[in-house]
């Protein structure tokens, strides 16, 4: 036999909401790491030595990766409601198709 077909068992407005969700996360991430920056600055500018310079490096990775976490999570919220669009539509169109 042939693939079988999958049950989509999400509606439309879930998605929307989950898409929501998701980019609010992004934006608390993103308010973190300005809060965290400033913070962080002062210590950075008086800090001296071999600790601080292995500090900076460490620092600097951590904010790549919660940016990284960030386009993610925003890459994900748009692909979410991009679905939901979708699903919406063929639903829209298949309610259309029962109307003729």
């Amino acid at each position: 036999g042939g693939p079988e077909m999958a049950n989509i068992a999400v509606t439309p407005e879930q998605l929307q909401s989950i898409a929501s969700q998701l980019n609010t996360g992004a934006g608390n991430i993103e308010s973190t790491l300005s809060q965290l920056e400033g913070q962080v600055a002062p210590l950075q500018s008086e800090w001296q030595g071999v600790a601080q310079a292995r500090f900076q490096e460490l620092w600097a990775e951590w904010h790549r990766s919660s940016r990284g976490i960030q386009e993610a999570l925003h890459g994900i919220s748009q692909l979410t409601q991009q679905a939901g669009a979708n699903y919406e539509e063929t639903e829209t169109s298949i309610a259309s198709s029962f109307g003729r």
